[in-house]
C-alpha cells in the first residue's frame, strides 16, 4: 500500500496543482465588483462566515429585497429570489460550473464541475447506478444500516443521532453502492471530512493549505478506488466497476474516475446526513406532526420533500459567467462569480407562504433541495429513499422522539445540517 501511495502521489499532486492554478487564474481575470454602480446593493454577508452557516435566513431574507447584491470583500454577486436563482441555474450556456461550485475557483473534472459536452458524458458514466430500479434494490440493505442506530435509542437514553444514525446510513449505503469491502467503511467518514474541507476555502489562499491538508485522506481515496478497480471482473455491475470500464474505454480520464468517486463519496454522504438530521429535528420540535406521520406513512414523501425544501442541505452554488448575464435591469458582467442561494430561493415567500415553517401539506414541489436544471442531484431517488427507510422503522419502534440537549450545526460553508443531534425516544 505505501509503495502504490508512492507512486500516486505525483499525479495526484499534479491534479491538485492544476486546479490550484486554474482556480487562481480565474481568480485574477474575475471582474472587480467595487466598480460595480452604487446603484447595485452592496452586502456584507458572507455565507463562509461559521457564524452564519447555522442560520442564514435572516440575512438571506435581506438579500431578497433587490433582484441582486454584491459583497464586495467576497468580490462576488448573489442571487436569492426563487425566480432568479432558478432563472440562473438553467442559464448553463452563460453561467458555467466548470470553475467550480466553491465560493472560490476550482476547476476538477466532476459531474458537478463541467458543462457540456463534458457533464453529459460524465453524468451518463455514472447514470446507470442510480436509476430508481437500481436504487430500490437497495431498500432491505438500508434497513439493516438503520437498525443499530434505532436500537441505541431504546435505552431512554440520550443518543446523538448523528453518530448513531445520519451519519453510518448514508456512509454504508455509498460504500455498497461503490462495492468496497466493509473493513474499509469506517475509513470513509474521515475521508468525507477532509474532502468536505475543500468547500470552506475563503480566501484564494486558503486553497492551497486546505488542499494540502486534505491531500493524504484524498491519496487514501485514490489508492483504495484504484485497488478496487483492480479487483473488478466484466461482470461486476457497481459503481466502481463502471468507473474501471469508462476508464478501459477511455470515456473517463483516471483524475475524472477518481474525482467520481470522490463526488460520490461527499455528495452521497454530507447531503442526506444534514437531511435526516433536519427532518428529525422538525419532527422532535412537532410531537403532532410525528404521530400524524407515525400513523399514515403514504405521507412520508412529503415530509421528505418539505425537509428538502426547509432544510435545504446544500445552501449555495456558485457559477462564473461567461457573457454578460442580465436579472432585471441590472447586467453582471462576464467572468463574474455568481452566488446562486438555494436556500434563499427555498423560503422565498413569493414562491412558498410561510417559508419558515416545516408544513407538509404545503406544496413543495420546485424546491431547490436537489439543485436544479442540468446539476439537478443523480443521487436523489437515493437519498429519498434512505430517508424513507429511516422514518418508516422510526416510526415502527417508537411513538415520540424528543431532543435531548443542544444542537450543533456544521461550519462546512454551502451545506447545512447538524453535527451534534442529542436526543430520546419513547416506546
Amino acid at each position: 500500500m505505501l509503495r502504490t501511495a508512492v507512486a500516486t502521489a505525483p499525479a495526484t499532486a499534479r491534479s491538485l496543482t492544476r486546479m490550484i492554478a486554474g482556480g487562481a487564474y480565474e481568480e485574477f481575470r474575475r471582474p472587480p465588483v467595487r466598480r460595480v454602480p452604487g446603484s447595485v446593493p452592496r452586502t456584507g454577508f458572507d455565507p463562509t462566515a461559521p457564524g452564519v452557516i447555522a442560520d442564514p435566513h435572516p440575512h438571506l431574507a435581506r438579500l431578497r429585497e433587490h433582484p441582486v447584491h454584491v459583497n464586495e470583500k467576497l468580490n462576488v454577486w448573489m442571487l436569492a429570489r426563487y425566480a432568479d436563482v432558478t432563472a440562473a441555474a438553467g442559464a448553463h450556456d452563460v453561467l458555467s460550473s466548470a470553475s467550480g461550485i466553491l465560493m472560490r475557483a476550482a476547476p476538477m473534472q466532476t459531474v458537478v464541475t463541467t458543462d457540456n459536452p463534458d457533464h453529459d458524458r460524465l453524468r451518463r458514466t455514472i447514470a446507470p447506478a442510480f436509476t430508481p430500479a437500481a436504487i430500490r434494490r437497495l431498500e432491505h440493505t438500508l434497513g439493516e444500516f438503520v437498525m443499530p442506530g434505532l436500537d441505541a435509542l431504546s435505552t431512554g437514553a440520550a443518543v446523538d443521532m448523528v453518530q448513531a444514525l445520519t451519519v453510518p446510513l448514508p456512509v454504508s449505503a455509498i460504500a455498497v453502492l461503490l462495492g468496497v469491502d466493509r473493513s474499509r467503511w469506517q475509513d470513509f467518514r474521515e475521508w468525507s471530512n477532509d474532502v468536505t474541507t475543500l468547500f470552506g476555502v475563503r480566501t484564494p489562499a486558503d486553497l492551497p493549505l486546505v488542499t494540502g491538508r486534505a491531500l493524504p485522506n484524498i491519496l487514501a481515496l485514490r489508492n483504495l478506488i484504484d485497488g478496487e478497480m483492480r479487483t473488478r471482473t466484466a461482470e461486476s455491475e457497481d459503481i466502481v466497476a463502471l468507473l474501471r470500464r469508462a476508464r478501459t474505454e477511455r470515456l473517463m480520464s483516471p483524475v475524472e474516475a477518481l474525482s467520481a468517486a470522490m463526488l460520490l463519496l461527499v455528495a452521497g454522504n454530507e447531503t442526506t446526513t444534514n437531511l435526516l438530521g433536519s427532518i428529525l429535528i422538525a419532527l422532535a420540535g412537532n410531537p403532532d406532526l410525528y404521530a400524524r406521520l407515525r400513523d399514515d406513512r403514504a405521507l412520508i414523501p412529503r415530509a421528505i420533500e418539505e425537509g428538502l425544501r426547509w432544510g435545504s442541505p446544500v445552501q449555495w452554488v456558485a457559477r462564473t459567467a461567461l457573457a454578460p448575464y442580465a436579472v432585471e435591469d441590472t447586467v453582471i458582467p462576464a467572468r463574474s462569480r455568481v452566488v446562486l442561494f438555494y436556500a434563499g430561493a427555498n423560503r422565498d415567500p413569493a414562491r412558498f407562504s410561510d417559508p419558515a415553517e416545516f408544513d407538509i401539506d404545503r406544496k413543495a414541489l420546485g424546491h431547490c433541495g436537489f439543485g436544479h436544471g442540468a446539476h439537478f442531484c443523480m443521487g436523489a431517488h437515493l437519498a429519498r429513499l434512505e430517508v424513507r427507510v429511516a422514518l418508516d422503522a422510526l416510526f415502527d419502534r417508537y411513538s415520540r422522539l424528543e431532543l435531548a440537549g443542544p444542537v450543533q450545526w456544521t461550519t462546512t460553508p454551502s451545506l447545512s445540517g447538524p453535527t451534534v443531534l442529542p436526543m430520546r425516544a419513547a416506546a
